[in-house]
């Protein structure tokens, strides 16, 4: 693709995620070039009504926001080649923009926006709903669905609400089915990862690569109380690995996954399913702008 001009450039901005102030970051956009354009979004009408106005208007989409964010736009530009989604990482955890090496500095960003580089990555379907980080049902999705009820945003209320689940949390049944395979049993969590990390650089899957026709599922048996600490220090290191707890199965076709526990996530948003969770592979990809980052493919 050649290079954008910044007239094609547009930045999405949404309030609600971190603590970033949307003036602020429009000021900072604006010093740096005056005539790329900036809105901002307050909820989900609002940011329909943008890419409907704006969809053919502009090359170039920079969402700020978190993982939440970066899902919502998915379906606005998924089988549109000719458009490029963009990350100002500024929600709680920014596991897609992490894994994509977008960084919190728009000078870079914008000069990496105009080079126009970019590359195609892939894409998830749970039960219908797009997915393009990490999903899951178990423990990550329980600390989900109480960050939700948090009074405000942030890493430090997400810290706040993983310690609060640790203690309430229980480990649930499920059954899988994976092609003619299938796996049945306790769990702590299943990871449905794209890419590597839930956000923050906790990583759950070291080898998932968010363009290579693949996902992998995450199978975390329970286990004791006394191996939290040890399971924490090594996802932040990137160093789980296969054991007699964790297992992991990549996975191209589809996965069938029924369970007792129904509150499952998809990119960190909260979800509840009524009977089981169908997860499959698009073919459709999505066009995302390649910066410094650890991606290469």
């Amino acid at each position: 693709m050649p290079a954008i001009e910044k007239k094609e450039i547009l930045f999405i901005i949404n309030p609600n995620s971190g603590n970033k102030k949307a003036s602020k970051l429009i000021q900072k956009i604006h010093s740096i070039d005056s005539d790329i354009e900036a809105v901002v979004t307050r909820n989900l009408e609002e940011l329909e009504n943008i890419f409907r106005i704006n969809i053919e208007k502009f090359t170039a989409f920079i969402l700020v926001g978190g993982d939440g964010s970066v899902n919502e736009a998915i379906k606005y530009l998924i089988n549109r080649n000719d458009k490029i989604l963009g990350v100002f990482p500024a929600g709680s955890g920014n596991g897609f923009a992490r894994e994509l090496g977008f960084k919190k500095n728009i000078q870079t960003l914008i000069e990496d926006v105009k080079k126009g580089e970019t590359l195609f990555v892939d894409i998830l379907s749970v039960n219908n709903k797009n997915c393009i980080n990490v999903a899951g049902l178990g423990f990550d999705s329980f600390v989900a669905h109480q960050f939700q009820k948090s009074k405000s945003r942030g890493f430090k209320n997400y810290i706040v609400s993983t310690l609060k689940s640790i203690t309430t949390f229980r480990p649930f049944y499920a059954e899988i089915i994976i092609d003619s395979m299938k796996l049945k049993g306790e769990f702590q969590m299943i990871t449905i990862a794209n890419t590597r990390q839930f956000g923050n650089n906790a990583i759950i899957s070291p080898q998932s690569i968010p363009n290579d026709g693949i996902f992998e599922l995450v199978l975390v048996k329970q286990f004791p109380f006394y191996l939290y600490p040890k399971f924490v220090i090594k996802m932040f290191r990137g160093t789980l690995k296969d054991s007699k707890y964790i297992s992991y199965f990549k996975v191209k076709k589809q996965v069938e996954i029924t369970s007792t526990f129904n509150k499952y996530h998809i990119d960190g948003e909260p979800k509840v399913f009524d009977e089981n969770l169908s997860v499959q592979l698009l073919t459709s990809k999505l066009r995302v702008l390649k910066t410094t980052g650890r991606i290469t493919k």
